[in-house]
């Protein structure tokens, strides 16, 4: 019986087309030869021990970082919760949430969403029709973190990047309202420390059910 001879040209032809190959596949590598940059010398050639080394790296570098950043958020997020539980006006809880909590975020906006338009005005709050609320509510307690859409008229500055939205409980406005949070850069993107956000947004609603 005759068999088809495979080139190299095919094999890198398959492995290029299937780069999940050897993921799929891990038994197989122990089978194989990989060269040894240090005695090889040729410049083209990349060791595969090396490369893993430095893939383990990179994938610990991420984790240690992800930590952190959780780490330092936890931190601001419990300071955050005992001056809130302090306060016992509406006013003087939107303004600590719109400037001090913000600051302290490093956010460029953190404020409430309402279809009440008086109500907004007299607390500097967003107004935003209820029909477009709607479309972002989904649920009480959900939580969206995106880039940024303009297109549905929350904010209009160029400079906030990715948001993250809770939906508020109704019975606290009457009405289905949301709670902003803009960022400039991508933080909302990458959904780091979605966890935490929700956590927080909770406990800002919890607040807000006492002082309404």
């Amino acid at each position: 019986m005759l068999t088809k001879k495979i080139d190299k040209k095919q094999v890198e032809d398959f492995l290029l087309k299937n780069p999940d190959f050897f993921c799929d596949t891990p038994s197989i590598l122990s089978r194989l030869n990989f060269p040894v940059k240090e005695e090889s010398g040729e410049k083209n050639i990349v060791s595969f021990k090396d490369w893993m080394i430095s893939s383990l790296k990179n994938q610990k570098k991420e984790i240690i970082e992800n930590a952190k950043h959780n780490y330092f958020t936890q931190r601001k997020i419990h300071s955050s919760i005992l001056n809130i539980i302090k306060f016992s006006n509406f006013k003087n809880f939107m303004s600590f949430i719109k400037n001090d909590f913000r600051k302290s975020f490093d956010l460029e906006m953190v404020n409430l969403i309402c279809p009440n338009e008086k109500f907004c005005s007299e607390f500097n709050l967003l107004f935003l029709e209820e029909s477009k609320i709607e479309k972002i509510y989904n649920c009480k307690n959900s939580l969206i973190m995106d880039a940024t859409d303009q297109k549905l008229g929350i904010v209009e500055e160029q400079n906030i990047y990715s948001n993250a939205i809770f939906s508020l409980d109704e019975k606290i406005f009457d009405n289905k309202a949301l709670i902003f949070f803009g960022s400039k850069d991508n933080r909302f993107i990458t959904n780091r420390a979605y966890d935490l956000i929700s956590f927080l947004s909770k406990i800002i609603e919890y607040k807000l059910k006492e002082l309404m």
